[in-house]
């Protein structure tokens, strides 16, 4: 699978920027649907808001170590897709929750796309652009 590899940020304010869209998306989401179904409870939410910012810092934390020692900016890239998938696959789990229908392609691709993730099969050595001393790409 080398999605790793075929997907740019637009700028680097996205590596962050976007994981915390979908973080905040799943908070929403997961809202409303612990009030639609009558769940609510803190606790969890709060053990989940905690997750949330870590994986933030965690993607902060490579994303300067990259800069700081001139690795490219695929690692934090990497890191932020992967939240963002996971963050989405539980928007997805919410919205389905909340009553709202999901096109099973969607939700079977979606799947697929976890378990690889799960499995270590994203990206690969002989994937493009697996090269590390691409100085192009490198954080800033």
């Amino acid at each position: 699978m080398d999605i790793v590899y075929r997907v740019h940020f637009a700028h680097n304010y996205w590596i962050i920027a976007l994981p915390a869209l979908f973080a905040l998306s799943d908070v929403i989401t997961g809202l409303i649907q612990a009030q639609i179904n009558g769940t609510k409870n803190s606790s969890v939410m709060r053990k989940g808001l905690y997750r949330k910012v870590g994986e933030l810092g965690v993607i902060l934390l490579v994303w300067v170590s990259c800069i700081a020692v001139a690795l490219p900016v695929k690692y934090p890239a990497t890191v932020a897709l992967y939240v963002c998938l996971m963050e989405g696959l539980s928007i997805m789990e919410n919205l389905q929750s909340m009553g709202v229908p999901i096109p099973d392609f969607i939700t079977r691709k979606a799947k697929e796309l976890s378990e690889e993730i799960n499995e270590g099969e994203i990206g690969h050595k002989n994937a493009p652009g697996h090269d590390i001393s691409n100085s192009d790409n490198t954080a800033k």
